[in-house]
């Protein structure tokens, strides 16, 4: 009887210090989740910003185009906005080259996590998820790349059309720059393009994280 008890006594033990043990992991998975999700969303309302700010900048430059619009008025509007869409896009290339650099380092520590785990099962899971994470991530950190890449015509066309109309401000000059504001209308697009993108990877993989509680 007292072996019986015994061993009663040791299964319970292990059993509760398996519970313990599984209840620490999903823990650990519901923290970590929250925690990329976070981050995630601060990566979407960035890009939103930078994306709502392209726009804003190319409306409010193709406003000179329009027939009998005060010029004057219109261009200093259109230099507050560009004074806007620098700093933007200087968070834009920032956050890619931020990714760039930081994300492989923590994928790296994640996957020695991993690999530490002793249960196969368990090992198996997490590496599925690390796996599917990293996918996610190359996605959104290529789409903010090509945002980077397609910032640099962009603010180059905005900042010549600037530079022109400062030398003189007439209907002939704007009429001039015709071109350059149909290439920054465009690349204004591709910008806006690759940041929702990112916003549309993120949209899918933060309601993925949202089912770890």
């Amino acid at each position: 009887m007292k072996t019986s008890k015994s061993h009663f006594a040791l299964s319970a033990l292990l059993a509760f210090a398996v519970a313990l043990a599984s209840q620490s992991r999903a823990a650990d998975t519901a923290e970590r989740a929250a925690a990329a999700k976070g981050k995630m969303e601060a990566l979407r309302a960035e890009c939103a910003k930078v994306r709502n700010q392209a726009l804003l900048t190319t409306e409010s430059l193709k406003r000179l185009n329009v027939k009998g619009v005060e010029l004057r008025p219109e261009f200093e509007k259109f230099k507050v906005e560009l004074i806007e869409m620098e700093a933007q896009a200087k968070i834009a290339r920032d956050r890619a080259d931020s990714m760039k650099k930081n994300g492989q380092a923590s994928f790296a520590d994640w996957e020695k996590e991993v690999e530490a785990i002793n249960n196969p099962d368990i090992r198996k899971e997490a590496q599925k998820r690390l796996a599917k994470r990293q996918k996610s991530y190359t996605k959104i950190l290529n789409a903010m790349e090509e945002a980077k890449e397609e910032l640099m015509p962009f603010m180059s066309d905005l900042n010549d059309i600037r530079k022109l109309l400062e030398t003189e401000l007439t209907e002939s000059s704007v009429a001039a720059t015709k071109g350059t504001i149909r290439s920054a209308d465009s690349h204004g697009g591709d910008v806006r393009a690759s940041l929702t993108d990112v916003e549309q990877e993120i949209d899918r993989v933060s309601a993925e994280l949202a089912k770890y509680k």
